[in-house]
């Protein structure tokens, strides 16, 4: 933490029905030298969403509904759009597998920016697959989530979660308002937009919509958090006080999607994993100034929580399943030479190759001995446990088991890994058509974290084409080439007003498409000076 320049953090232990051990780091405003404490309020991010579930399946518990309704009989005033036969669930809402996109967090620096959540859920709510289909986590689910515990409720979700969840667990901290009360306790965040930018502290901000938005607008404590884990991990009770029935929670908790044959992926709002070969149920936080981690071994009832007030934008999280696994009489570090084998064992022939997720490709190869798994500058340590599953050792899934699927061939076609599967790569073995016209408009839609978003794509001639960004602004495509069924060019385009909080005004866009059975079909690679997106892109003639 130190090495990464956090301001400030707070700290958790819960074992049981008690908090084994608690203290604050560093500052919670560095200019007024204040010091961070187990009581300073953070904004937790999407740690909100197992609070806010928690809230929604208090519903369930009277009845209101079952797991496998509709989500849209549900809903009143707004639905979810989708043009497939298969309606998203409440199950699906809570598990990420409801069909909808990623959607960031909107920054709106003065209340007046904000819309009404509804109106924030019928702008975003439009699924792009079917439900069931695939993991892909979803913000958007979860304003639905809070959104539903408002409607049953008759008032705001903040309202509801306040004399429900917060009172009940003594957790006099929290809140998913900014009341003057927590803008007292509340820690200044801190950001930078790449790694060699001086730590610059963010001043206040609202989730883009009144009531702010329930998937990670939950500002609060880590003591508070405490209260919260321990009913968790007890039964739904705290204090002799019920939260949830114990068979919610026990369904709460359960393994509702799946990474293809792993056995990790989402229980309802929980990400469930097994490391180091114990149960661990998780959530990971990050958004403008903040960073969070809560983790839990289900079954030794051991839990930690680290909330931190910097968002450096790498895509890093406090160290929470590193900091359970030497609790539970881990050893940090790790030395390949401990799981070499003697001689190169013949199966890992069918395991090396290349894979890939979202256009980045990974590697699995032999080196030194050791089978590795390669992602980016990233180099992983598999260690065997079966034919199929692996240990990982290293890297950002230190602890974690990668399951290999096999085709009837013996070889590996994929692996899954926590909530995430890699299947092999195979190059697109359809033929470019070189001959297409390429000249006149090309249409077609295409997803991004930030909205949904139309290209209109004129090509002239051969090296002159013009498109819209996301704004609706026409722009020129620079260093465009329109040639032998392929179609590349680098445009600048204006980000969305509501995400320029983040730290950056424009993407440099780059084409890359290729004519294939009668449309150009490719991606588009959006670069920023905060990070990079790939996301893929087809179009159609008008």
């Amino acid at each position: 933490m130190g090495e990464r320049g956090v301001p400030g953090f707070s700290v958790a232990i819960v074992k049981d029905r008690d908090i084994h051990w608690t203290k604050g780091f560093g500052y919670s405003n560095s200019e007024e030298k204040i010091p961070a404490s187990s009581e300073t309020v953070y904004r937790v991010a999407s740690v909100s969403k197992p609070v806010i579930a928690t809230g929604l399946l208090q519903w369930l518990d009277k009845r209101r509904f079952s797991l496998d309704d509709p989500v849209n009989v549900l809903l009143k005033n707004v639905k979810i759009k989708t043009k497939f036969d298969k309606q998203p669930t409440v199950r699906n809402i809570l598990s990420h597998t409801s069909g909808l996109p990623v959607h960031a967090d909107p920054t709106c620096f003065e209340v007046s920016q904000t819309v009404p959540l509804e109106e924030m859920i019928r702008k975003s709510a439009i699924t792009v697959r079917p439900p069931d289909e695939e993991i892909v986590y979803s913000n958007t689910a979860f304003n639905i989530v809070g959104y539903l515990v408002g409607q049953f409720a008759g008032e705001p979700y903040p309202v509801y979660m306040k004399r429900n969840v917060f009172e009940p667990l003594e957790m006099n901290s929290s809140a998913f308002e900014q009341t003057p009360e927590i803008r007292k306790k509340m820690a200044t965040p801190y950001s930078r937009r790449k790694q060699s930018d001086p730590i610059e502290a963010v001043k206040p901000w609202y989730g883009g919509s009144f009531p702010e938005k329930p998937c990670g607008s939950l500002f609060s404590s880590v003591t508070d958090l405490s209260h919260f884990l321990m009913a968790q991990m007890n039964g739904g009770v705290y204090k002799r006080r019920r939260i949830l029935k114990k068979r919610t929670l026990e369904e709460m908790h359960r393994l509702q999607a799946s990474a293809h044959s792993s056995r990790s992926g989402y229980a309802l709002a929980w990400k469930r994993t097994w490391h180091y070969g114990r149960l661990m149920l998780s959530h990971t936080g990050g958004n403008l100034g903040w960073t969070a981690h809560v983790a839990f071994y289900s079954r030794l009832k051991l839990g930690i929580i680290i909330l931190c007030n910097l968002n450096d934008n790498s895509g890093w999280r406090p160290p929470a399943e590193e900091a359970l696994h030497i609790l539970t009489d881990g050893v940090p570090s790790f030395d390949p030479r401990s799981i070499r084998p003697k001689t190169t064992p013949k199966e890992w022939k069918t395991l090396v190759g290349t894979y890939t997720r979202e256009f980045r490709n990974v590697y699995v190869k032999i080196g030194d001995g050791n089978l590795i798994l390669q992602r980016g500058s990233e180099r992983e340590y598999l260690e065997r446990l079966s034919k199929t599953k692996y240990l990982v050792h290293g890297g950002g899934s230190d602890g974690m088991e990668l399951t290999f699927e096999f085709d009837e061939k013996g070889l590996a076609r994929q692996f899954d890994l926590e909530t995430e599967s890699f299947p092999r790569y195979v190059k697109d073995k359809r033929p470019i058509d070189e001959s297409a016209d390429l000249t006149g408009t090309w249409r077609g839609e295409y997803v991004h974290s930030y909205g949904y978003f139309t290209m209109n794509l004129r090509i002239e001639d051969q090296v002159s084409a013009s498109t819209e960004d996301m704004v609706g602004n026409k722009v020129h495509i620079s260093d465009f080439k329109a040639d032998r069924g392929k179609v590349t060019g680098i445009f600048r385009s204006k980000i969305p007003a509501e995400y320029v909080g983040w730290g950056a005004e424009e993407f440099e866009a780059k084409l890359e498409l290729a004519a294939i059975e009668g449309k150009l079909e490719g991606r588009v690679t959006l670069k920023s000076e905060i990070g990079e997106s790939i996301v893929p892109l087809t179009l159609s003639k008008t």
